[in-house]
């Protein structure tokens, strides 16, 4: 018997369990490789969708199993889905289409806000320093020289009373 003839003749479930023979593995083995119930392979072999979840679900099962035990994923697929016709159309969804709870402010926005604030750190942290380097340059003259008297201007020029001279 040829594959073309296989595919044709048989139902998905059974060349998916003859496969399974051929591999010598059991329904429980298969179960626990692919995580699902035994019951779920048993179903599948057997064709009771009643027993199956959603056909979208089984698709996904159908794909490991024939991956297990070495059949052609896509072909069992197309085959699966000619024969359930209850698959739902795939939708996809646009980054523009999904919706958050938080609506987040622009990047731009979120940056030059964080740079404000760090100038202002900045000038905040700076101001001991630039307010030291100005007086030391002359800005004001407040600091006195170290074995230099400094009298205020009125006394300078004046003369004392009692000396004539």
């Amino acid at each position: 018997m040829s594959a073309g003839s296989a595919s044709s003749n048989s139902t998905i479930g059974e060349r998916l369990r003859e496969a399974r023979i051929a591999h010598e593995l059991e329904p429980e083995k298969v179960a626990e490789e692919l995580h699902l119930d035994a019951g779920v392979i048993r179903a599948i072999e057997t064709g009771d969708m009643a027993a199956l979840p959603a056909p979208i679900f089984v698709q996904g099962y159908v794909r490991s199993y024939a991956r297990l035990v070495g059949l052609p994923e896509d072909e069992l697929i197309r085959d699966f889905i000619a024969q359930c016709d209850e698959l739902p159309p795939l939708s996809t969804i646009g980054p523009g289409e999904q919706r958050s709870l938080i609506r987040l402010p622009p990047g731009r926005l979120v940056r030059n806000v964080i740079l404000i604030m760090l100038g202002a750190i900045m000038l905040w942290l700076a101001y001991p320093y630039v307010e030291k380097m100005i007086r030391s340059q002359g800005g004001e003259a407040t600091e006195q020289v170290p074995g230099r008297l400094e009298l205020p201007p009125e006394f300078d020029n004046e003369q004392p009373a009692d000396n004539p001279g």
